[in-house]
């Protein structure tokens, strides 16, 4: 009987064992413009345009673009932790928002980006929304095009 139970034990904690968490990063979400804030601005709004990302708020005074949820299949882009034997990630998707600041005579622009996934466990039951961390990809990503376009 003692022989069952360490045995069922050993089991649980194998396929507990699996599974490991999201690590957070320290990424770069902030860069700088080499130009003025008007420029930065409209570059930010046609990189939006062209990925089509579907923007929830802009507000120009304040310099913040938000986005919906958007479905974002880049596993590189975010860590979601290891899932289980029993569970997994069937999706994942980020919701960003952007911020252009003036900087004296030039701007910044800051990227903040949050991913999540879909957890499912026996390939059936959805278990909910799991937080990933950004590994800084998606960030630099917006930065490139935006920078692309101002050059």
């Amino acid at each position: 009987m003692k022989n069952r139970f360490f045995c069922v034990g050993l089991v649980c904690l194998a396929l507990v064992g699996c599974a490991s968490g999201p690590i957070a990063r320290q990424i770069q979400n902030s860069f700088p413009m080499n130009k003025d804030f008007d420029i930065a601005w409209q570059a930010v709004i046609e990189t939006f345009a062209e990925m089509n990302l579907p923007i929830m708020n802009m507000e120009k005074v304040s310099g913040l673009i938000t986005t919906d949820w958007i479905k974002q299949d880049d596993p590189q882009a975010s860590d979601c932790g290891k899932m289980g034997v029993l569970s997994y990630g069937v999706g994942r998707r980020v919701k960003f928002n952007v911020f252009v600041k003036k900087v004296g005579d030039t701007s910044e622009i800051k990227v903040n980006a949050m991913f999540e996934v879909l957890v499912k466990r026996y390939g059936i039951e959805t278990i909910g929304m799991s937080p990933c961390y950004s590994t800084g990809k998606f960030e630099r990503q917006i930065y490139d095009l935006v920078s692309a376009k101002i050059k």
